[in-house]
């Protein structure tokens, strides 16, 4: 019977390991606006009773999208459905996406769009959206923004352009790791706003892009090579009020690691939104919040533990490799998941 016992702890143990090594990230948390937002808690959410409203999109795990033509890299795996809140915030604040803790060798460009949900953002179907860049940083004096993000707690800070119009919009954060050579992993993630304020802006033309769309002509860098120097970042210019976001959540002393040009505050007369004509995230992969589901939109998880293994497990595959004295520490044999 103690054998039994033994044995039982073991396994239990050996189950959890791979999952606490195989982890990534999501969005576990939002500041908007100065008010605290709960994201969508995949490991807890979907068993509530009821399952919470949050303002964030609902992501499947805290796994990568692989495909940059699928529909998933929009607002991840089934995050073109609106969720059941919305936010509100003045031009010109700022939001503040809280990841779960992100694993230092998940190295790539960190950036924020938005889009009009032209009415109400939780009956918006985004898979035909027309995207804005708020912001953007990708590799600068020998740094990725992914680990500007960790160096200032796992938060990417965004500004709301002050000139927008009024209106209800998505804003997509996302963090593209490029640690596993040739197999770019994608980690989008979308909350839903209501901006107040602001001026008469309604980006158009070539401030807009498509998503999918948007990656179809990036050539990914081996990131470990050492003829790796600089990248450059994807899409349009940034319509924000500063050059970059920034991974630092204090405005006063954030710096820009990547520069993009301001767009005119002009007005424009089309709409944000035209038919698309283009062509999931840390410590553990059971991160979840150790206290009680919440069923609030504005509740914040106050803390973060590592789950039993009845939680479900990542399903992203990771692929290490060793330059410049640098090692990563993550297994190569995890499952990839297959859109």
């Amino acid at each position: 019977m103690m054998f039994s016992s033994i044995s039982l702890a073991a396994l239990a143990v050996a189950l959890v390991a791979p999952s606490a090594v195989n982890a990534h990230g999501y969005v576990q948390d939002l500041t908007v606006d100065g008010k605290s937002y709960s994201g969508w808690l995949p490991f807890t959410d979907p068993y509530a009773s009821p399952v919470p409203k949050r303002i964030v999109r609902k992501v499947p795990d805290d796994g990568p999208v692989l495909d940059a033509t699928s529909s998933d890299v929009v607002c991840n795996k089934g995050g073109e459905s609106g969720a059941g809140a919305v936010a509100t915030a003045a031009a010109g604040s700022q939001v503040v996406f809280h990841w779960t803790n992100w694993p230092a060798d998940h190295q790539g460009p960190v950036s924020t769009y938005m889009t009009s949900c032209n009415g109400d953002c939780k009956n918006f179907d985004a898979s035909n959206a027309k995207w804005f860049k708020v912001d953007a940083a990708g590799f600068s004096n020998g740094k990725w923004a992914a680990t500007q993000l960790i160096e200032n707690g796992n938060k990417w800070t965004s500004t709301i352009p002050s000139q927008l119009k009024a209106g209800q919009y998505l804003i997509r954060n996302e963090i593209v790791a490029l640690h596993s050579v040739g197999q770019p992993q994608f980690y989008p993630s979308c909350a839903q706003i209501e901006v107040t304020g602001g001026g008469s802006t309604v980006p158009s033309g070539s401030e807009l892009v498509s998503i999918p769309g948007l990656y179809n002509s990036v050539q990914w860098p081996d990131i470990w090579s050492d003829n790796f120097k600089s990248f450059k970042i994807p899409g349009p210019a940034a319509l924000g009020d500063s050059s970059s976001g920034s991974g630092n959540s204090d405005p006063a002393s954030s710096s820009p690691v990547a520069s993009s040009t301001k767009a005119s505050s002009a007005s424009h007369a089309s709409s944000t939104h035209a038919a698309s004509t283009a062509g999931s995230p840390s410590a553990s992969s059971t991160h979840v919040s150790s206290t009680a589901a919440h069923t609030s939109a504005e509740s914040k998880p106050t803390s973060s533990t590592v789950a039993t293994s009845s939680a479900p497990a990542s399903t992203g595959r990771c692929k290490t490799k060793r330059s410049r004295g640098m090692v990563k520490r993550h297994v190569s044999h995890h499952a990839k998941r297959h859109h």
